[in-house]
């Protein structure tokens, strides 16, 4: 029994990832596009190491509800390293038409061109969809 009530609960999920990027913020975010409520868990996957970047003040699974309703979670600062990806794992409908999620990576800092005789400033977004 338990087995087959483990089976069932497999077949009403969805997980999505998006590829990983080198960027300073990781932000990732999901929205509910179903007439139904979703739980959305995000784990932020450092790429060189694999393992889970989220703190302890990220959010666990958020409850969406239906229509519009977004999950988010983010680490890092324009101004950081980091090389990573979002998973998302969606409970309560084995559909992935049901969210739309992505990956916002925001990079900003200063470059020279000259040897350090003058920097530019540059600020660079880039948004990758999960699959």
């Amino acid at each position: 029994m338990i087995g087959a009530a483990h089976a069932d609960d497999d077949a009403n999920r969805v997980t999505l990832n998006t590829s990983a990027i080198h960027t300073g913020v990781i932000a990732c975010n999901a929205i509910n596009v179903s007439r139904k409520t979703l739980v959305i868990t995000i784990l932020i996957i450092d790429a060189a190491t694999g393992e889970n970047r989220n703190d302890t003040s990220t959010p666990g699974p958020q409850r969406t509800g239906p229509h519009q309703a977004e999950a988010t979670n983010d680490v890092g600062a324009p101004t950081d390293s980091n090389e990573g990806y979002c998973v998302f794992q969606v409970s309560g409908t084995s559909n992935r038409d049901d969210v739309r999620a992505i990956q916002n990576a925001v990079l900003a800092g200063t470059r020279s061109v000259d040897g350090g005789q003058t920097f530019f400033p540059f600020f660079i977004t880039r948004v990758l969809e999960a699959h």
